[in-house]
């Protein structure tokens, strides 16, 4: 959605930053990739074999590449099939932002084969694909909020509160046909229903097909853990839905069924997707309101969606 942004970088200035981020590599190429829209991303050739470079472009706080590291991390050790890193420098004075060096992973993300899939393929897929968010979210914290514990809640509805409360200050005041206080009275109410005994599980936040690696068929790599938290888990379902099920529904079940398996669903996950259903659309109509406001009347609709089902 939306151009790819930031300025042009020269080739020669991305080699000679990643020479100083690792010293001693061999570089024997480099080329731009074209591939999302928070960051710049080169792939250069070397005799480590292939790395990617990335710098940010919409957050060049060093802090949220340092989360993405440990959450990525923390996603390894419980068994997600992850990236590695490299390098990290928190500001390289040759691109004058942020600098990570991963190993780049030989694959092709699933939104790219998507429309070639079989409908076997696909159903493999979705039920790999619950089999992993499942184990993802197995994976624990000690506190919800991010994983180095800076902003931590000691509860479920604590955290979710609160995450609504930011995401509703950004929002205008006639968001919706209720407004930004109906909403948020509505949003408030839905978590004081949440049992408040939930465990924080790790999840992603950015769980779409563009993030899953697919090498020879199977799902190889997750990427992007940039938004990554110990968090109630069933908020991984609002973008799952959106990107994957909703054009995709005969594969939910089988998602389901493999997530149970690893990840018991309990008696309220619906009314807990529900609830993440509308807490991703206030997240993205505030996002696009603010990056490219032509997409934010999807999710303002979903809202309003939501709401009459409440009324």
């Amino acid at each position: 959605m939306g151009a790819k942004t930031g300025p042009t970088v020269g080739l020669d200035v991305v080699r000679d930053a990643l020479a100083e981020a690792c010293p001693g590599i061999g570089i024997m190429g480099i080329r731009r990739l074209d591939a999302g829209y928070t960051s710049r991303q080169w792939v250069a050739d070397t005799d480590e074999g292939p790395l990617l470079v990335k710098t940010p472009v919409r957050n060049a706080d060093p802090e949220h590449l340092r989360r993405l590291i440990a959450t990525t991390r923390r996603a390894a050790e419980g068994g997600i099939p992850v990236v590695r890193f490299r390098a990290f420098v928190p500001r390289s004075g040759l691109l004058d932002a942020p600098l990570l060096v991963q190993e780049y992973q030989d694959g092709v993300p699933a939104d790219e084969v998507w429309a070639a899939m079989s409908s076997a393929q696909r159903l493999s897929f979705a039920e790999a694909l619950g089999e992993l968010v499942g184990r993802l979210h197995s994976c624990t914290g000690p506190w919800f909020g991010d994983v180095f514990g800076i902003r931590k809640h000691p509860d479920v509805r604590s955290f979710l509160h609160a995450l609504l409360d930011d995401r509703l200050a950004e929002a205008p005041a006639d968001l919706t046909s209720a407004g930004r206080d109906g909403l948020a009275t509505a949003l408030h109410r839905a978590v004081d229903a949440v049992p408040s005994n939930g465990v924080p599980a790790l999840t992603h936040g950015d769980l779409w097909r563009q993030n899953v690696v697919l090498r020879d068929g199977r799902i190889a790599c997750l990427l992007d853990f940039e938004h990554g938290l110990y968090a109630d888990r069933f908020l991984d379902f609002g973008k799952l839905d959106e990107h994957v099920f909703d054009a995709y529904p005969e594969g939910r079940r089988a998602f389901l069924d493999a997530y149970d398996e690893v990840c018991p669903l309990p008696d309220d996950w619906q009314a807990r997707v529900r609830l993440a259903h509308a807490v991703h659309a206030l997240s993205m109509a505030v996002y696009f309101l603010r990056w490219t406001p032509e997409y934010a009347p999807q999710y303002v609709g979903e809202l309003e969606e939501w709401l009459a089902e409440r009324a």
